[in-house]
């Protein structure tokens, strides 16, 4: 811990060096009300700010002299402001009163399309959190559509790269589990603040996507029910009343093809309708053999603005996709990985393919009651799917030359009503103290189930040579399952939720948020139709609070810590005994947040303590059944840079070091243990340089390092006795080069430059005392094409 604080203080010492001469002021229309998200632009330089909230702005480092600023934004006449610095002074200007004028609106967009934004400065409206992100005593880190597109990312799965402290367990194309912080967050992934206690099984692709948001520690105060760990909120593009023509080609390794539409604008000039449209497809093979994925995806959107003040958005999401095996798996030999050839096929074609679908819709009503007050809520219904079946590596014979596997079926299903009611204003009280105030309501209503089948008693039967293997195995075979293997479950989760949170601002240098969330949950879970049960379903009560102190040394830097907590229902029950009781679970953070270089470079770092108790595991003498066993610590430092160093080099940076281990368990022989899938470090990195004059003008460079340090590759009760085991540690490097000239863009990313084998997850199996694990891709490129209509 204490290297950790000395870099805390080392970085806090670095962005208070930075301060140097600077400007500052406020932007206000004509009537005295703030002006926000106005383009503050320093004259003859590529330096710039936008105004916050409040309509303030502040541009630092400014050499002593005399300069111009110009005030532009969508609707108002550009104005230009002369200005005297001096060495280390900080210049305060006279309220700046912007003059509505729409006739420059055209030419105001049309510049705001050729930024490259990494940072976003404001949380969006589905996080709740009506304050800048550095006022937030929370560690969110944001990844912004410029982050997708300059990575070349594909779907969700591929951004969570992007930020510190998360890392994929299970999954490929289709379905996908997280830890964030060490801890679980399977269930902890919401689509415009819809989600939480279901289990989404086809991911968001990439061309459907805005931003995606990272939010750590305990966040159920802003979404629902969520694991101590955080949440991932994934925001979709939303119709605008700019002018959106865009196609996309895209082509890669192993056969990928793939296009996507985006439109959007109002459907006649300056009415108050406007619409969104994103729509795809994506057909690929992989890299190992036998394998097959297709996704398709359409996404209407409509949006009405009654006034100025009031609009009402209807949104849809139909997203269907199929693979022939979303969770590759290969075996090790004498616990020796990639033993096997590297394409080896587990599956066979005659399994057929698995097929995950989701579907949801969304109606969002947002008014403005008045200069300091605004109502938001939102109604939400999603549907989720999952059938196919599949062959799983098991384990291998006595002489090592046979793999044994076992297949299973499953149909999956899940749904969730959702509707939350949010107020949210500011109000003074004196001078000096300010008030923002957020009051909502949250209801929810899901449920989830499945039939399954499988031939778990006998693994030998289902064999693959590993120097002749043969396919083709006959259907009667693979679909055949013992009658006592079969079975069916369903789960219920509902919920209402009070919130209330009052983030007060003193003398605009302390911020105290005090926060509070009562819930009552509902919850059940039955295995075969049993639903006359008496505890089928039972209810609970908790109230989490939340409390956050943060510092403003000056408009770009904050310093916070938080205290907060977590409740989240489990499904299940121990035998002979009663339903498992909820996870509780709390989080002690400090941190600091910075922008810097004129708010066009973010670092965000902060170190944590979380707790997660009652715990379970699957019980291994009683199927169907739970442990209930103790808990799990979590322990860390993170830290994530993004942004613009320089005119011409972006970054986007992060590292972070976990710790997660099991302290308390009925099992005193397994304390100590790390949590399943937990590395102990990762880093990652992307840097790109662009040209912006010249004959290269437009044409830009990209190099990526991704390191995963050591994961924890047993779980609690099963393998565990065996020691903590790690998978292998890797590092791969990335590339890329793009060209945006006129309305055309054209991106290239090779992936794993140096071919390196490595372990994409994986567990040990006990049973086999062999690693079965998930091969890493090979080297692989994507060649992407955009053009602007």
């Amino acid at each position: 811990m204490k290297l950790i604080f000395t870099i805390l203080i080392t970085l806090l010492s670095v962005v208070l060096y930075a301060q140097n001469a600077s400007v500052t002021g406020m932007v206000a229309v004509s009537d005295g009300k703030s002006a926000e998200f106005i383009n503050v632009q320093l004259k003859g330089a590529k330096r710039g700010t936008v105004t916050d909230s409040e309509g303030k702005f502040k541009i630092d480092n400014l050499n002593a002299g005399v300069h111009t600023l110009i005030f532009s934004g969508i609707g108002f006449d550009t104005q230009e402001i002369k200005f005297q610095v001096r060495t280390d002074a900080n210049k305060i200007l006279e309220k700046v009163i912007l003059k509505e004028n729409t006739r420059n609106l055209n030419e105001v967009v049309v510049s705001g399309q050729k930024s490259e934004k990494y940072i976003a400065d404001v949380p969006s409206q589905s996080l709740r959190l009506a304050a800048p992100l550095i006022e937030i005593p929370q560690n969110i880190s944001v990844a912004t559509r410029q982050t997708i597109i300059d990575m070349g990312m594909l779907n969700k799965n591929d951004v969570i790269r992007a930020v510190s402290g998360i890392t994929k367990t299970y999954g490929d194309d289709l379905d996908a589990s997280l830890l964030i912080r060490g801890t679980n967050a399977t269930y902890s992934t919401y689509r415009n603040g819809v989600g939480g206690p279901i289990w989404w099984n086809a991911q968001e692709d990439a061309s459907m996507i805005e931003r995606v948001e990272f939010v750590k520690g305990p966040a159920g105060f802003m979404l629902a029910n969520a694991e101590p760990g955080g949440l991932v909120n994934t925001v979709t593009k939303q119709p605008t009343h700019e002018r959106i023509n865009e196609v996309s080609f895209g082509m890669g390794s192993y056969n990928m093809m793939r296009t996507a539409v985006d439109l959007g604008g109002e459907f006649t000039e300056g009415g108050k309708l406007t619409y969104r449209l994103n729509t795809g497809f994506q057909q690929s093979a992989k890299f190992y053999k036998l394998s097959n994925f297709n996704r398709f995806f359409v996404c209407p959107a409509l949006k009405y603005d009654f006034t100025d003040k009031s609009s009402i958005t209807l949104e849809h999401n139909y997203v269907k996709a199929v693979s022939a095996h979303n969770a590759y798996n290969q075996i090790s030999i004498n616990e020796q990985f990639y033993a096997l050839p590297y394409n080896m096929a587990m599956n066979d074609p005659n399994i057929g393919n698995f097929m995950g679908a989701d579907v949801y819709t969304r109606l969002a009503f947002n008014h403005q009651i008045n200069d300091q007050w605004k109502l938001n809520a939102q109604v939400a219904y999603m549907t989720t799917d999952w059938d196919g079946m599949a062959l799983y590596v098991n384990g291998l014979s006595a002489t090592k030359d046979t793999i044994y596997r076992t297949n299973s079926s499953s149909d999956w299903y899940g749904k969730l009503y959702n509707m939350q009611v949010f107020a949210d204003g500011k109000f003074n009280t004196g001078n000096a103290v300010e008030h923002k105030v957020l009051i909502g309501l949250d209801f929810g209503d899901g449920g989830e189930g499945s039939t399954y089948g499988g031939d778990w008693s006998n693994p030998k039967r289902l064999q693959l040579s590993i120097k002749n293997p043969i396919y083709y195995v006959p259907k009667d075979s693979l679909t055949a399952f013992p009658a006592e293997n079969k079975g069916s479950w369903m789960a219920t989760n509902k919920w209402q939720a009070l919130y209330v949170q009052d983030h007060i601002k003193i003398a605009k240098k302390y911020i105290v948020t005090l926060a509070g969330r009562f819930t009552m949950l509902t919850t059940g879970q039955d295995y075969n139709g049993g639903v006359d049960d008496p505890e089928y379903e039972i209810t609970e009560n908790a109230f989490t609070p939340r409390i956050g102190l943060t510092y403003l040394p000056s408009d770009n830097l904050s310093i916070f810590a938080i205290y907060d907590q977590s409740f989240l229902p489990q499904r299940g029950a121990v035998f002979g005994g009663s339903r498992l009781p909820p996870l509780t679970g709390s989080n002690k953070e400090i941190g600091i947040k910075a922008l810097l270089f004129n708010k066009k470079l973010s670092l965000n770092a902060s170190v944590y303590s979380i707790e997660k108790n009652n715990v379970s595991t699957t019980d291994p003498i009683h199927d169907g059944f739970y442990l209930q066993t103790g808990q799990i610590k979590s322990e860390g430092f993170e830290m994530d840079m993004i942004g613009n160093i320089t005119d011409n080099l972006s970054v986007i940076a992060n590292y972070s070091y976990t710790n997660a281990r099991v302290t308390k368990d009925l099992d005193s022989t397994v304390v100590g243990i790390k949590n399943y899938g937990t590395p102990d470090q990762t880093m990652n990195a992307w840097l790109k340089y662009k040209f912006n004059e010249g004959l290269l003008k437009g044409l830009s460079f990209g190099a990526g390092v991704q390191h995963m340090g050591n994961r924890s590759g047993v779980y609690v009760g099963w393998g565990s006795e065996f020691g903590n085991k790690n998978l292998p540690t890797y590092t791969i490097y990335d590339a890329c080069v793009n060209y945006n000239f006129s309305k055309i863009s054209i991106g290239l990313n090779v992936y794993n430059l140096t071919n390196q084998k490595y372990v994409s997850n994986g567990y040990y199996s006990p049973d086999a005392q062999e690693w079965v694990y998930s091969p890493g891709t090979p080297i692989n490129f994507r060649l992407q094409t955009t053009i602007k209509f």
